[in-house]
């Protein structure tokens, strides 16, 4: 085939386009994107989960084949998420992130991170040491004006750029909020939990149950209290809110929809608040941070979709649970056997073996239309210490093994299995998903090495994996994949920063 000069000079672009990572990041339209937060960055992945939804999956352009090549930053342990920043004046953007001892943003040019600025972080007033220190910042966010909001344990940082609207610019701290002494419970007491309502409030949760909702100016604070004012309610996991003003926080005892009203935080039901039963089970070990759900909840369902919020429950053979978001169905039967007729489904996770009497996740649900699917953390052995349970979670022998999807039929109104591979092995990392390549990526491990692992969104078949590296730099150590620009993928990990590119 012979080709013009007109073809031959657009091939000759397009192949120069490709070597300079200049060809667009393909951005679909699937149905399944939940509706844009107004106050969050205009970006690929803004906050912990990607979105208020928590669902961990994009509409953007993730890779399609093996990876090229990485870079990686070497830091401190406890990046969990890098939000990207909305666009500058000049069309750049920029990554933000926080671990244990630094906030730090990252220029994006050419699909490579690089260090623009750091700034040691303000010692904890708390008496908690760095991993209780870590587990609180986890779950951060970045607004529309650029400002990066970052918890620690009872304060909530805010930073911005030094010089508005210049991405190189140095970094500065432009508040601090500190709880007030009268709605803790304990000196252990630390937010876990960060989300943003489509009004512009920050809400967070504490480890102790107490719910707030902040002017992003920290110039006025609501708070609600589960449980009681003693002892509370334990929450292990961050929280998820909707465009309807429902924040949703999972206890080690109840499910609950917190409805934010403007004025006023409530799980009072005439004002559209709720709260369900579910199996919350004993006490969990191996990686899992606290009792009940080992799972952020997460929301299924956009539109006129059937409306679900989602999670793990804390059963020894732990079990997919969806709960009705909004009005239950007047229809609706209890499920027998189920702790509340909330329950739309539970169906028990058993990454496809059929006489399995035990399961167990830390990482929250990658939820994309109505699948949803669970990675399996539970390791063949326990150390009896978190921190030593995720050095030696990817160890060949120890590493768990095993993922599983869950679709829920709306014309039948069931959720069933669709797939499980049980060779994939995700040990400790949280996963995402891209609509665009329909791939599910994490953090894997084969062998003696730290993998990059692609899944097919419908069969759950390996599409690709990529070898990262070998050692403790390469675990995941808790932290989120996510996909960032350039179709690049980018993950913390136990004492640095990847970027995966395509």
């Amino acid at each position: 085939m012979c080709l013009g000069r007109g073809k031959m000079k657009q091939a000759f672009v397009i192949l120069c386009m490709l070597l300079m990572g200049c060809i667009p990041q393909e951005i679909i339209d699937d149905g399944n994107e939940p509706p844009a937060n107004p106050y969050l960055a205009d970006s690929p992945w803004s906050m912990t989960h990607r979105n208020p939804y928590c669902q961990a999956s994009s509409n953007y352009q993730g890779p399609k084949l093996q990876i090229t090549g990485k870079d990686y930053i070497m830091g401190s342990p406890g990046c969990i998420t890098m939000p990207i920043s909305g666009k500058y004046p000049d069309g750049s953007r920029v990554v933000w992130g926080n671990n244990l001892t630094h906030i730090f943003k990252l220029s994006t040019n050419e699909m490579t991170l690089k260090e623009i600025d750091k700034v040691k972080k303000e010692k904890s007033d708390s008496s908690a040491g760095m991993v209780e220190s870590g587990i609180s910042g986890a779950y951060t966010l970045i607004d529309k004006d650029g400002v990066f909001y970052v918890p620690s344990m009872t304060r909530i940082f805010a930073y911005c750029d030094q010089a508005e609207g210049d991405s190189s610019s140095k970094i500065k701290t432009r508040g601090i909020f500190r709880i007030p002494e009268e709605h803790l419970i304990s000196e252990t007491d630390k937010i876990v939990g960060l989300v943003m309502t489509y009004d512009g409030m920050l809400v967070f949760a504490t480890n102790a149950g107490l719910i707030g909702a902040l002017a992003r100016d920290f110039s006025s604070a609501y708070f609600l209290q589960l449980g009681d004012n003693i002892k509370g309610e334990e929450i292990s996991n961050s929280i998820a809110c909707d465009e309807n003003g429902g924040i949703y926080v999972v206890t080690c005892k109840k499910m609950y929809r917190v409805q934010w009203t403007g004025s006023e935080l409530t799980a009072d039901e005439s004002k559209g608040g709720w709260s369900a039963d579910y199996e919350t089970g004993a006490d969990q070990s191996g990686i899992r941070l606290g009792n009940g759900s080992g799972t952020t909840p997460t929301l299924m369902g956009v539109g006129n979709q059937d409306r679900f919020v989602a999670i793990t429950d804390g059963s020894k053979l732990m079990n997919m649970v969806l709960f009705w978001r909004d009005e239950i169905p007047d229809d609706w039967q209890q499920i027998p056997g189920t702790k509340d007729r909330r329950i739309a489904a539970q169906v028990p996770v058993t990454f496809g073996n059929p006489d399995a009497k035990t399961s167990q996740t830390d990482q929250s649900l990658t939820v994309r239309g109505y699948g949803a699917v669970v990675v399996n953390n539970e390791m063949k052995a326990d150390l009896g210490n978190r921190s030593l349970n995720i050095i030696i979670s990817g160890i060949p022998g120890i590493a768990p093994k095993g993922a599983e999807k869950f679709e829920w039929n709306p014309e039948k109104r069931i959720l069933s299995p669709v797939w499980a591979n049980t060779e994939v092995s995700i040990p400790n990392g949280i996963p995402c998903m891209s609509a665009s390549t329909n791939l599910f990526y994490a953090i894997g491990k084969r062998g003696i090495f730290w993998t990059l692992e692609a899944l097919d969104w419908n069969t759950g078949k390996s599409a690709f994996y990529s070898n990262i590296g070998i050692g403790l730099q390469y675990n995941s150590a808790y932290a989120a994949i996510q996909v960032g620009l350039d179709r690049c993928l980018y993950s913390g990990t136990a004492i640095g920063l990847l970027n995966l590119k395509p």
